[in-house]
């Protein structure tokens, strides 16, 4: 390996543990103010409604948590892969599809058409 690979390498390296803690550090920070919304709009407004406790920051937390495994179905918000850099979404199956029948689907749907007119 040449010093220009291993220098690359290194490079590359360090990049991607900056990127780790980068992600790190949003994902509490991000954690940390939906925390805090939630528990405020929710000791604001749900009281006084409903006559319900107050919730304290941790509870906000784990009520994120538990709103996302049951309407998300997942805590991973990439599940699709949506936002990196060269991926496709679950599109590429219909777009399989189209290429395969859908096609002949419209031209036959098509031909149907202009005969009845």
């Amino acid at each position: 390996m040449t010093f220009q690979e291993q220098s690359s390498s290194r490079r590359h390296t360090r990049l991607a543990h900056a990127h780790i803690v980068f992600r790190s550090l949003t994902a509490a920070l991000l954690a940390l103010i939906f925390g805090i919304a939630v528990m405020l709009l929710w000791n604001a407004i749900l009281p006084s409604l409903f006559s319900v406790h107050s919730v304290t920051y941790w509870q906000s937390v784990g009520l994120l948590v538990l709103v996302r495994i049951l309407m998300g179905g997942s805590l991973g918000y990439r599940r699709y892969g949506f936002g990196r850099i060269g991926s496709r979404p679950a599109w590429s199956e219909y777009e399989e599809w189209w290429r395969e029948s859908g096609k002949q689907s419209f031209q036959e749907f098509s031909a149907d058409r202009h005969s009845d007119q």
